[in-house]
């Protein structure tokens, strides 16, 4: 029986996608490395850019309403991973509690 990875999900700076090595804390995992669709790869990008542009780590969220669709961006990302990974990666919510819906 093949044992399934964990990967951690969070944004961090300096990084493409918000996807983490369960093993250490600083060795990150690349979508091109999973076998996850080419949608969902983008949409991982696309989730980081929004997060550089309306969120800055000293004054917080632009507005209200780019937190909100973060949070909920994020929890729709984690759910498409576990399905797209099933039997290959356990997914684990690591995100900062203002990150989360």
């Amino acid at each position: 029986m093949k044992n399934e990875i964990e990967i951690r999900f969070f944004p961090d700076w300096g990084r493409k996608e918000p996807l983490w090595s369960h093993d250490t804390w600083d060795i990150a995992v690349r979508t091109s490395d999973l076998p996850i669709s080419m949608e969902l790869a983008h949409d991982l990008h696309s989730y980081m850019d929004f997060w550089g542009d309306h969120f800055d780590p000293f004054d917080d969220w632009d507005s209200e309403s780019s937190r909100a669709h973060f949070a909920a961006e994020g929890s729709r990302l984690i759910h498409e991973l576990k399905e797209q990974l099933s039997g290959y990666a356990v997914i684990v919510d690591e995100r900062d509690e203002d990150f989360q819906l």
